[in-house]
């Protein structure tokens, strides 16, 4: 199979601590353009039930792995940690990642495999809470293999 990006749609169960709305949230982070940014703006910092979107091009495949990743900077204040938690459609956890950016890049988890099927990656759902120190959230896409 070759490889799907799929990207966040619609608006998050929640979000709060970002300078944009639920809806603005989602078009800064899944718009392929690093130019456009959710900025923290508060020590607590959150936005959960990030649903992803569905892709007709895995359907009927065998999917062997999901990698996330992010494009962030920091806001001038340190190097911030973001924790990336990934549910399945029924909220049970997938997988929990720590990404730091020390500048503007593209951080990875680790490829996530047990148990993968289109049904599974269809439902994806993601919680994102960065620590205290100021992130600028460019892009957020997870890689279907």
């Amino acid at each position: 199979m070759a490889e799907v990006i799929i990207r966040p749609t619609g608006e998050p169960a929640s979000t709060t601590g970002f300078d944009v709305t639920d809806a603005t949230f989602i078009a800064r982070i899944n718009d392929n353009d690093a130019s456009t940014a959710a900025t923290q703006n508060n020590a607590t910092c959150e936005a959960s039930g990030v649903e992803f979107e569905n892709s007709g091009d895995y359907s009927g495949q065998t999917i062997n792995s999901i990698t996330l990743s992010a494009t962030a900077a920091s806001t001038g204040r340190g190097s911030p940690t973001v924790t990336f938690t990934l549910f399945d459609s029924s909220n049970n956890q997938l997988q929990q990642s720590e990404l730091t950016f020390s500048s503007s890049s593209t951080q990875s988890a680790s490829a996530y495999s047990t148990s993968l099927t289109p049904t599974v990656v269809d439902g994806l759902k993601l919680t994102i809470d960065p620590d205290g120190t100021g992130v600028a959230l460019k892009e957020v896409f997870i890689t279907v293999d």
